[in-house]
């Protein structure tokens, strides 16, 4: 999955009733749904509200993989492993184990900085660039709903990808982590940060696959 998954959802989750479960094609681009359906959006079934999905709702397992932020993993364990060059090689009883140089540890955090920032900036962008309708509260009085609140932003996703960037950036080896502790202590909170990631996400993902209650306009 990645992170256009996550602009995807967030489309869902305005098309959706509130509380109502996402469509199983909720973590399917939009572009590429109404691609599939000749370009235009299924008919929902009788008595249902237009623009609304339907059939088959997206899984737990969808919404658990579709917080992953698979292109900034990539991009930052690339960038890491350029740090890697300036590893240290280290024998200690015969035994010989690499270890990360401290002298970059400064430059691994920014780039750890860096990664989740972009997560902050792809999930919304995603979330626009794929929104192709507008909502009943659009220019509406600021008494009747704030300024925030009428930018209708996918606040809920854009947080479930930097939480889970947050996290997995800290386990991979290389990881500003690695060069703050011990090999050893690397490991164990390597294994402690892997499973509690999984945890939060497994919170987000009931959330993540419902309505928000946005008013969309059908005509």
């Amino acid at each position: 999955m990645s992170l256009l998954t996550l602009g995807s959802v967030a489309i869902s989750r305005d098309l959706a009733s509130p509380g109502e479960t996402l469509a199983r094609d909720a973590t399917v681009p939009r572009a590429r749904a109404l691609a599939l359906t000749g370009g235009a959006a299924p008919a929902p079934p009788p008595g249902a509200q237009a623009d609304r999905p339907s059939g088959a709702v997206a899984s737990f397992g969808q919404l658990l993989i579709a917080q992953i932020p698979a292109e900034a993993l990539i991009a930052y364990t690339t960038l890491l492993a350029l740090f890697s060059a300036g590893d240290i090689t280290v024998n200690a009883g015969g035994i010989s184990y690499t270890t990360a140089n401290t002298s970059y540890s400064a430059g691994r955090w920014v780039v750890y900085a860096a990664a989740i920032v972009v997560c902050a900036a792809v999930v919304p962008s995603s979330y626009f660039a794929q929104r192709d309708y507008s909502f009943e509260d659009t220019g509406a009085p600021a008494k009747s709903a704030s300024n925030v609140s009428r930018l209708h932003l996918p606040i809920l996703p854009t947080v479930a990808a930097m939480v889970s960037m947050a996290i997995y950036g800290l386990t991979v080896p290389g990881s500003p982590l690695q060069s703050e502790v011990s090999g050893t202590a690397f490991g164990i909170w390597s294994g402690c940060l892997a499973v509690g990631g999984g945890v939060v996400m497994s919170i987000f993902a009931p959330f993540l696959g419902r309505g928000n209650g946005a008013k969309v306009k059908t005509g």
